[in-house]
């Protein structure tokens, strides 16, 4: 009898749990369904995103009563309370929002696997939105430079007059610790890295995020410093068709366009990027300082919706690139004993992806990833050649599910990197190839209301080097809803590889093959920071955020002389960022200032770390009529810095200044980058002799000096 007692208490808790709901979220105006809503269950860890049927379903609720909150930047957040009842298995409750007067950008991160709102993330992600990337994006039509140095502790730095290579520099490490992502693939890496950044055309971006501080238990190796993660537009049933035309006071054009449509079943986008820029010598030394380029990108992807819970996605990639640079007379063809310096760089990149996703009726995420690079670069010089080609391949599934206050994410992934030397060119033989097989556990667990936690851990199996252990911690607390704090620390590893910066400056015939005992570089970073936002009246709001990293690199990979060893004491870099963001309704102001404090400790001669400032600022004011105009500066400073040899810069200061006039679906873009004509060339020369063949410094500064572009953009 006590038994049967027990079951007949217990029995309407039962009952409950198998309760399941479906929620169609509409547009209160329009009725139309809404896709891509944010909805979870107050004090629970349920949550889920609308399909585009504007259709979140959850199942087996232990609650009787509960309160679904529905959110989405472009709407009024909705509360619903709802009542189950033990008569009715699953119930149906339609939502209806309202929209906002002010259309704000979703931010939805997918760096971490778990496509979380960014305020929900106890990982720190820095998102530059489609707003940012549609007004940069007109600037510089034909490469993410531009975009990135809106981040503090981000600065793009130019590696050579010659070819144009641009570097990305992250909490002060060289660019080869940095992982580039598009959608979560990796996208450049090897051979393929020198001028990644100088040929991606931002058009087809919705947001940039980037992840700073180690971060190789998310997706491998290469990401000591952080990652960088493109996020690509997805069609919707309203087209859009994009053209960008741009042209530069210094001879440079750029054509690009952009087509997306979805239709019931089918979706469907297409990008073609391309640019032309003639040879220039600005600082009148007989020596280009832009090359003269031809860039050809072009991007089809198709989107297949079989039902409401799978969607298929197929792309490929196509870029052709060429550029020279040198010698003025050389490149006119007028070649003599003492003319006789080039350098051309001819590249062209084939890339497939492939991305499968299904939700379950239990509304558990499975996803499976795959792509396939071929990369094939040859560099030609006045006396020697290099070459090569490199096959990359990546291929990951994982399952993302829910299991009380959890979020887990397990997976595994498939990594091949394999290049093939030209031997006919340099007669070496520095071919390289590995295969890391990777499993990966991550758990996203809300301890309470207020703390929320991430622990992931991976285990890299690599063919030549053995295995890698990579655990990751990230904890987010929310003191009140305006100031929250966030730790977070993790491991990270290298495989080593002759390409770096280093090897680019000095040139790749001039080094010999990696040795037999080479290890790969490992690290450990941690990263804590503060955030604080403060509404003022009306629609005008203050958010500061404070943060503090440190990062220490061991078994650093140096070039010396012509070979790459393996240093036996660290890299370091510590520092501080602090950023903030003012807006007044027409009116923002955003500003970040960075301190590194970088160091070499296994040279004690020179421990800076070379082209590192101790000290970034960086200052953006915007005033924005919609749908009128928009008058922007922007205003860098960058502190002294030492370059390899211990010879010391001075400071600079640039300053941009652009503005956008909006006729309807055309909008006229005139920018003037480094409007005071800060140039490396006015403090010294950047080529020295003998002409017919020169040495070039370190470049530190702009050196292309002032720059005026006219663009204009029309959206149908």
């Amino acid at each position: 009898m006590r038994r049967f007692l027990w079951l007949m208490l217990l029995l309407p808790q039962f009952v409950w749990a198998q309760h399941s709901i479906y929620l169609k979220v509409k547009d209160a105006n329009t009725l139309k369904a809404i896709e891509g809503v944010s909805v979870y269950i107050k004090d629970s860890n349920f949550k889920g995103t609308t399909n585009d049927d504007g259709v979140v379903s959850f199942k087996n609720i232990p609650l009787k009563k509960v309160n679904f909150i529905c959110s989405d930047l472009n709407y009024e957040e909705q509360t619903i309370t709802h009542h189950f009842s033990n008569d009715r298995i699953v119930d149906t409750v339609g939502v209806f929002m309202i929209p906002k007067e002010e259309v704000m950008d979703e931010v939805i991160i997918t760096s971490t696997r778990t496509n979380s709102r960014i305020e929900d993330s106890p990982v720190k992600v820095e998102v530059i939105g489609q707003e940012e990337v549609n007004e940069e994006g007109a600037i510089k039509p034909m490469g993410i430079a531009k975009l990135l140095t809106e981040s503090g502790s981000v600065l793009p730095q130019q590696t050579s007059s010659i070819s144009g290579n641009v570097s990305i520099r992250l909490l002060g490490l060289d660019g080869k610790y940095t992982q580039l992502l598009k959608d979560g693939f990796p996208l450049y890496s090897g051979f393929a890295q020198g001028l990644s950044i100088t040929q991606i055309p931002p058009l087809d971006l919705r947001q940039i995020e980037i992840i700073k501080g180690s971060s190789s238990s998310l997706y491998g190796g290469d990401a000591i410093a952080g990652i960088i993660n493109l996020i690509s537009k997805v069609p919707h049933e309203k087209p859009e068709l994009t053209f960008l035309l741009n042209k530069t006071s210094l001879g440079g054009e750029d054509v690009n366009g952009y087509y997306a449509k979805k239709w019931k079943k089918v979706g469907f986008s297409f990008l073609s990027a391309n640019s032309w820029q003639s040879a220039k010598d600005v600082s009148h030394d007989g020596f280009s300082n832009l090359p003269q380029t031809r860039t050809f990108n072009f991007s089809p992807t198709l989107f297949i919706y079989p039902d409401n819970r799978t969607s298929i996605r197929f792309g490929i990639n196509g870029l052709i690139d060429d550029r020279k640079g040198g010698d003025l007379l050389v490149l006119n063809h007028q070649v003599d004993a003492q003319h006789q310096f080039f350098v051309e760089n001819k590249s062209q990149r084939w890339s497939s992806q492939f991305l499968l996703t299904h939700q379950s009726k239990s509304n558990a995420l499975f996803t499976f990833k795959s792509s396939n690079s071929y990369f094939n670069r040859t560099i030609n010089q006045f006396n020697a050649a290099f070459g090569g080609k490199q096959w990359d391949s990546y291929t990951e599934a994982n399952m993302r599910f829910m299991k009380g206050q959890h979020q887990f994410v397990l997976g595994s992934n498939f990594i091949t990197q394999n290049f093939k030397e030209d031997t006919t060119k340099s007669h070496l033989n520095r071919d390289q190839q590995y295969h890391t097989f990777g499993v990966f556990m991550q758990d996203d667990w809300k301890f309470a209301p207020n703390f929320i936690g991430e622990g992931g851990i991976r285990l890299d199996f690599q063919d030549q080097l053995g295995a890698f252990f990579l655990p990751r911690l990230a904890l987010k607390y929310q003191f009140n809803p305006d100031f929250y704090v966030r730790l977070g620390s993790g491991l990270g590893y290298k495989l080593p590889t002759i390409f770096s910066t280093q090897a680019e400056e000095v040139g790749y015939n001039a080094i010999l093959p990696l040795g037999q005992n080479i290890k790969a570089e490992q690290s450990i970073g941690t990263n804590l920071d503060f955030n604080y936002k403060l509404n003022l009246e009306d629609e005008a709001y203050l958010t500061l955020t404070q943060s503090f990293f440190d990062t220490q690199i061991q078994h650093p990979l140096v070039l010396q002389g012509d070979v790459f060893t393996n240093q036996n004491q660290p890299i370091n870099t510590a520092g501080l960022e602090t950023d903030f963001h003012f807006v007044d309704d027409e009116f923002q102001i955003y500003g970040a200032y960075t301190y590194i404090n970088a160091k070499r400790k296994y040279n004690t001669v020179q421990p800076f770390l070379p082209l590192t400032p101790k000290h970034k600022l960086n200052v953006d004011v915007l005033y924005e009529v919609e749908k009128n105009f928009s008058v922007a500066a922007e205003g860098y400073y960058l502190s002294s810095m030492y370059r390899d040899g211990d010879t010391k810069t001075p400071s600079f200061f640039t300053l941009g200044l652009s503005v956008q006039k909006y006729f309807g679906k055309i909008t006229m873009i005139a920018n003037l980058e480094n409007a005071l004509d800060v140039k490396q060339s006015n403090r010294e020369p950047l080529v020295l002799p003998p002409t017919n063949d020169p040495s070039f410094r370190q470049i530190y500064a702009p050196i292309e000096g002032r720059v005026f572009n006219l663009a204009l953009k029309i959206s149908l």
